[in-house]
């Protein structure tokens, strides 16, 4: 009995110096190089906010009277041609 006692004791202790390792990392890791990766991602947003508010200040290049298309992106259709007919219904009073 108390060897099974000892060994719950000593997988405790075990667990609990994982555990501890685990944090003071995570603590260690988050304070050195977590102000690096923030400042990463900021710098990368301005970076693309920039960037959207050039593009959108850009003067035209196009000639006046030229006529431009521009195409959104296509969507998959939602009916397949196996689907059937789609028919829309009106309430009739």
């Amino acid at each position: 009995m108390t060897l099974f006692i000892f060994l719950n004791i000593e997988t405790f202790f075990d667990t609990l110096f994982v555990l501890l390792i685990v944090y003071y990392g995570f603590k260690f890791f988050f304070r050195y190089f977590g102000p690096k990766v923030v400042e990463q991602a900021a710098d990368k947003i301005y970076r693309d906010l920039k960037a959207q508010e050039d593009a959108r200040r850009r003067p035209d290049t196009t000639p006046p009277g030229k006529i431009t298309v521009e195409r959104r992106d296509r969507k998959d259709k939602l009916f397949r041609k196996n689907d059937g007919e789609y028919v829309d219904f009106e309430e009739v009073k």
